[in-house]
């Protein structure tokens, strides 16, 4: 089978001990039935002591409690237990996997490092130079695809493309980015899908219409993903600050290497429903977001906490996707405003 990964996949190397902000702490181990079995089975003074911290949480699935917000397998040197007593392969699904997001899309996958592991966003983070993504062969086979998929990265392609153009500023090009997915989105809501790779091979940007005088997304839109479902309580404090910190620029080519990392994680996703000019508009959000939170905590801090409050939670994007056609403070007219500013 096809799989596509970002261009630095391969450089990424668990910190460990040393990660500033480690996945065993504030989030909630959940254990695969494999696993769990394994764990239920193993004899000695470890296997009593998975089998006493086992629960199984509301969703029926097995899981570490955290204990003081830390796994209760996080030692004192917050390096792993099971690891280091069991090795890796001992370890959760979820451990072992951690930060890959991987995608299924039938006749490829696509495979990402969450922004959220310190590790991984330094790696994101770490050049200026355009983020491009690698196809390898790898074990598995095809399956047939949603007659939405190949239309849908014919779009994406040319987002990639138009991302890519430096000769105009970013802001332009992501303005861009939501002009072809609201035209995009008139052919999906019309049954129209066939139509959408001749819209993205023929679409080019509009001349500017000048600054558009209505309200940006700032401060308000900050307000509204402090209404969202929170991990840690200083990502609260972190947006207040965002709200009153003087803007200070930022490097463009970074940025873009986030906009280049968010439209892969979510731009083919619309395959499941149809809606892609939310998840554009999602796209959108997250990289301004961390501009604007940026001069309090610095950028890869910001993308990280961004990534860590919202893409890790699902409530929290479903919640996004819908606030997008419902609440103002997401209406198309201000991401305009704020992208001519």
């Amino acid at each position: 089978m096809l799989t596509r990964v970002p261009d630095y996949f391969e450089r990424f190397s668990c910190l460990a001990g040393a990660c500033p902000h480690s996945c065993c702490i504030g989030w909630e181990v959940v254990i695969d039935p494999a696993t769990a079995a394994r764990y239920r089975a193993l004899p000695g003074a470890l296997g009593e002591q998975l089998r006493a911290a086992l629960r199984t949480d509301e969703d029926g699935d097995d899981c570490f409690p955290l204990r003081g917000g830390r796994c209760p397998f996080l030692d004192g040197e917050d390096l792993c237990e099971i690891h280091r007593t069991l090795g890796e392969d001992a370890t959760s699904a979820t451990c072992r996997t951690h930060p890959r997001f991987t995608e299924e899309y039938g006749p490829f996958r696509e495979i990402s490092l969450a922004a959220s592991c310190p590790a991984a966003a330094a790696l994101l983070l770490g050049e200026r130079a355009p983020l491009t993504f690698r196809e390898t062969e790898t074990p598995g086979e095809p399956e047939p695809g949603d007659p939405w998929l190949e239309p849908l990265l014919a779009v994406r392609e040319r987002m990639f493309g138009l991302l890519s153009d430096r000769t105009r500023p970013l802001r332009r090009r992501l303005g861009d980015w939501l002009a072809l997915a609201l035209e995009a989105q008139e052919l999906l809501d019309g049954d129209r899908a066939e139509d959408l790779p001749a819209l993205a091979k023929a679409w080019v940007p509009a001349e500017a219409d000048g600054p558009g005088d209505g309200p940006g997304l700032f401060p308000e839109v900050l307000d509204l993903l402090g209404e969202l479902e929170v991990l840690e309580p200083d990502w609260r404090d972190l947006l207040a600050a965002g709200k009153t910190a003087p803007p200070a620029p930022q490097d463009a080519a970074l940025l873009e290497r986030t906009a280049a990392y968010f439209l892969f994680r979510y731009g083919l996703k619309a395959v499941n429903d149809g809606d892609l000019l939310s998840r554009i508009g999602f796209c959108v959000l997250a990289v301004l977001t961390a501009e604007r939170l940026a001069p309090v905590c610095g950028l890869p801090e910001a993308v990280g906490r961004f990534s860590r409050e919202i893409e890790h939670d699902a409530a929290n994007l479903t919640t996004l996707q819908d606030r997008f056609w419902e609440d103002g403070r997401l209406a198309l007219g201000r991401f305009r405003s704020e992208l001519d500013r």
